[in-house]
């Protein structure tokens, strides 16, 4: 980082000295290679290397914002951020970080070597054993429709001319699969995904496995035709889908606009059951929302946003929370070079309040004796974010008796989001992250299902 950092104080003290305005430059490189396989060998392989920087600056509390892709045309950044900024109606909540002893932002876990030295063989290679997994495991998993695994490394780097200076290394591992099993005349799919800042965290023979279980699991599903109010145990995939609904509620940006079903004056009530807590912890160890601080040189934190089920706090980056009269999270989110700071999660996730609502999946089917476990869902995303409403098909396992009885496809759930989340009676001890967002299976007191 040596010769970018030269670079970013030499646009420095290009915006103070020849514009006499206060910026902030933002630099990001990344690099990765995507391997899929096919019968045994390479279907696709990709490769893609991007850097670039961003320009920030503020003209009497008027805004301006530039980014490029070359570098060497830093100059031209500025100007045109210079440019933007005149063209802007002065907004006071507009500012950089200053620096301070307690904004180097905390260590945390999100390089790995042995990840950044893999060649596009060793990911090839991955892929492969991904595939060649998922079709060992049964005679009747007959297609790998997608086997994938991904391996990306980077950097990031942020200034201001208020003396505001630091960066960090990451690493991204993945791997993906999508099978098709068929038996008795019937076919179904089934997928499973990791992923991890680490090499180790993530296994490909782990990830062909699973997808041939859910493919396996739902052959010969029957049609649900009936519409009933029982308990239902959400699986901590499609738990972490219903969060994400949330999540976007937990914005203050999305507050303030009035485009979350939050908005008003809810901090201190009970939202959802008191037996989940939701956290925001840009600190987890591998997390893809992890980082020593945030798209504006934030500290990284854990944020509490809601405990024993009651509303404690909103997201925040610097601007939403001079607005708002609170302080930044930590949760200033970058869509690369290309955009200005906003408001997102970091690793978004629910925890049980206590240990005494937590159980395993099979303490789960015993404690709801008949239920409907929900393993995949389609259609969250088209849930209104503003009144809550939803309503989705999905597929999943019918349960008698606390044991797995058939597979069922085609019934539909039906609600309020925050509904949902208010009646959770027990929390599994499954919790997984699927991006930025992670929940564990919860067990729904109940929900109206209908085919």
């Amino acid at each position: 980082m040596e010769t970018d950092k030269e670079l970013i104080n030499k646009i420095l003290d290009y915006l103070t000295s020849s514009k006499n305005l206060m910026g902030e430059v933002y630099y990001s490189s990344a690099k990765s290679i995507t391997a899929e396989a096919k019968a045994g060998t390479v279907d696709a392989l990709e490769r893609a290397e991007a850097s670039g920087l961003s320009i920030r600056v503020l003209d009497c509390k008027r805004h301006g914002f530039s980014y490029t892709n070359d570098i060497s045309k830093w100059r031209e950044a500025v100007d045109m951020a210079a440019a933007t900024a005149a063209c802007t109606e002065e907004d006071e909540n507009w500012s950089f970080l200053s620096p301070s002893p307690h904004n180097a932002g905390p260590g945390v876990s999100i390089y790995d070597f042995a990840a950044a030295a893999m060649k596009e063989a060793d990911i090839v290679d991955m892929a492969i054993a991904v595939e060649g997994t998922a079709l060992s495991v049964d005679d009747r998993v007959k297609r790998v429709r997608k086997a994938s695994a991904s391996v990306s490394s980077g950097e990031v780097y942020i200034a201001n001319t208020a003396g505001l200076s630091g960066g960090y290394r990451f690493t991204s591992c993945s791997v993906s699969a999508m099978v098709m099993a068929e038996g008795s005349g019937d076919s179904q799919i089934g997928w499973e995904y990791e992923y991890d800042r680490m090499l180790t965290a993530v296994s490909p023979e782990r990830v062909g496995r699973g997808a041939a279980a859910r493919a396996l699991e739902l052959l010969n599903a029957r049609t649900f035709s009936k519409s009933v109010r029982i308990p239902v145990i959400i699986e901590n995939s499609v738990a972490a889908d219903f969060l994400s609904l949330i999540a976007s509620s937990l914005s203050s940006e999305n507050v303030q606009k009035g485009k979350s079903i939050l908005s008003g004056n809810h901090i201190s009530e009970k939202i959802v059951s008191e037996k989940i807590n939701i956290i925001d912890n840009a600190l987890l160890k591998g997390k893809a929302g992890s980082r020593p601080f945030d798209g504006e040189g934030v500290p990284s934190e854990r944020n509490v946003l809601v405990m024993d089920g009651v509303l404690k706090g909103f997201l925040y980056n610097l601007y939403t929370a001079a607005k708002g009269g609170s302080v930044s999270t930590g949760n200033a989110v970058r869509s690369g070079i290309s955009g200005i700071p906003a408001v997102g999660v970091s690793n978004l996730c629910i925890e049980p309040a206590s240990s005494d609502v937590t159980m395993t999946l099979d303490e789960m089917f015993s404690t709801a004796g008949q239920c409907l476990f929900v393993t995949d869902a389609m259609g969250i995303h088209m849930a209104n974010r503003i009144t809550g409403e939803f309503s989705v098909g999905v597929s999943g396992m019918w349960v008698e008796n606390g044991k797995k009885a058939y597979p069922i496809k085609e019934a539909v759930i039906s609600g309020n989001f925050l509904d949902l989340f208010r009646d959770v009676e027990a929390v599994g001890s499954d919790l997984k992250f699927y991006g930025k967002i992670g929940s564990p299976s919860l067990l729904i007191r109940n929900m109206d299902i209908s085919g």
